[in-house]
């Protein structure tokens, strides 16, 4: 199915998508799936802490007050004897890999339906799409991979104007500017990625992930404004909303019932990200609409 038939983007549709995406069932599985490549990241790491911190008299003290000192002979400690540590980060990033698919298929499965789903739907749809959903990923590294050169052309770039500026206020603005810069070929590749997984969303009779990226390249070219202001908006508000999490966070002493409190500002933190994740395919997914890659929702 190619482009045709285009239409405006409705801006009711636009920002009315973020809103529908904020389904509990699938954000609290996408928060308890992701929690399985943390539990195996972390073992090994709360393991070598124990080790480390259990049997000090201090012990009580750091747990309610933050200590600089103790904090980075920790972490040197860590580094030095932390074999298993790094062993567990490895599964753990290796593992959620893996589970990206999934959650990419629940949230497109999700979309298809144009409704909330239960949570035996929500898992039947990721391991249906699966497949579909692993090599988009595969493909998605086309985008990452320029985006990374770009990134490391704009670092020489700005070592060369370092080297030649006469001023420093002369070399801090070629910083920003390079920085910048190099912020939106990241951003560019990202809204590429989740629009590649938006067009799953919009034409439900798609099955090819290299032509889902190519709309997702398409629908950046053709529909910049509306695909950028999406993915600009739903991420502010969805990490602006963890990060103020995080922040209460650290501000929770891990003692009692402050251990449960912050464990769970953390999943709702998670949960926030998740949104915006969510959010921004299924904004995208009505961009993707308005070219002409409307077709029926899936029915369950």
């Amino acid at each position: 199915m190619a482009f045709k038939n285009s239409r405006r983007v409705s801006l009711g549709a636009l920002f009315g998508a973020p809103v529908a995406a904020l389904q509990w069932r699938l954000l609290l599985l996408w928060t308890l799936l992701l929690l399985l490549p943390t539990v195996v990241a972390a073992l090994p790491l709360l393991r070598t802490l124990s080790q480390l911190l259990d049997h000090s008299v201090h012990a009580e003290a750091w747990a309610q007050h933050f200590d600089a000192l103790m904090f980075g002979d920790t972490v040197r400690s860590v580094m030095n004897n932390g074999s298993g540590v790094q062993g567990g980060f490895i599964a753990g990033a290796v593992l959620t890999v893996l589970l990206a698919p999934l959650l990419n298929g629940m949230a497109v499965g999700a979309g298809r339906a144009g409704r909330p789903l239960g949570f035996g739907h929500l898992l039947q749809s990721g391991v249906v799409e699966y497949g579909r959903m692993f090599r988009l990923m595969l493909w998605t590294a086309l985008p990452y991979a320029a985006a990374l050169w770009a990134v490391k052309w704009s670092m020489d770039l700005l070592d060369d104007k370092t080297e030649v500026a006469v001023l420093e206020s002369q070399a801090q603005a070629s910083t920003h500017w390079l920085l910048a810069l190099a912020v939106l070929f990241v951003v560019l590749a990202q809204v590429i990625a989740d629009s590649g997984r938006a067009a799953f969303i919009a034409d439900v009779g798609l099955r090819s992930a290299t032509k889902a990226l190519w709309r997702g390249f398409v629908q950046l070219v053709r529909r910049p404004f509306s695909s950028l202001l999406v993915y600009v908006v739903v991420t502010v508000v969805g990490f602006g909303v963890a990060f103020a999490l995080g922040v209460a966070r650290v501000h929770v002493t891990a003692v009692g019932v402050g251990v449960l409190l912050g464990f769970l500002l953390m999943q709702v933190a998670v949960m926030a990200m998740a949104w915006a994740r969510v959010g921004r395919v299924f904004a995208l997914a009505e961009v993707g609409r308005s070219l002409g890659g409307g077709g029926r929702r899936a029915a369950f």
